[in-house]
């Protein structure tokens, strides 16, 4: 009895064809501005810390001020935090509780607005429920809490979680 030798069939790899010169240059110059892109996102998303005007950091205080004391705070742009506040508002007061009971290496002196003012500055682009707190970095908005979304919403009620939030944004020595 034999035995049957069975033969594999060729199977013809294709053929690549080569790439020229100018498609290679392309490819590296996209792969390239892809990786630029990519690192230029990560750097804008990241929180860096902003770094308040010296006479910023002597203890915990809050001083009222109105549209125009504000203005000329953005002006000079003065690097500090504003809180929107809105009296007779239990999350406002509660807010005020926190900022006052600030762990002490975490104290700085802010500003208070009444949302009255704050609707009439640059505060209200950014800000269209109130309490809130800003953080400007010459005299330009950094960051802020957002009344109205959830993600934010842990801030107005957990004073260690404002507090990190504020660690977070805020450069203490």
């Amino acid at each position: 009895m034999k035995h049957l030798q069975l033969k594999r069939p060729q199977l013809k790899r294709p053929q690549l064809k080569k790439l020229s010169r100018r498609h290679v240059i392309g490819i590296i110059i996209i792969a390239v501005l892809a990786v630029v892109i990519a690192t230029t996102a990560f750097f804008l998303s990241r929180q860096v810390p902003v770094t308040l005007s010296s006479e910023y950091y002597a203890a915990t205080a809050a001083i009222d001020i109105d549209k125009d004391q504000y203005n000329q705070l953005i002006k000079d742009e003065q690097s500090f935090v504003v809180m929107v506040d809105n009296p007779g508002c239990t999350t406002t007061a509660r807010m005020r509780e926190f900022l006052n009971d600030l762990p002490a290496e975490q104290q700085f002196v802010y500003y208070r607005i009444m949302w009255q003012d704050a609707k009439d500055t640059t505060l209200h682009q950014y800000i269209k429920y109130f309490p809130s707190i800003a953080i400007i970095d010459h005299g330009r908005m950094a960051y802020y809490l957002r009344a109205d979304h959830d993600a934010d919403s842990n801030y107005y009620n957990n004073a260690p979680d404002l507090y990190h939030w504020l660690e977070t944004r805020i450069k203490f020595n």
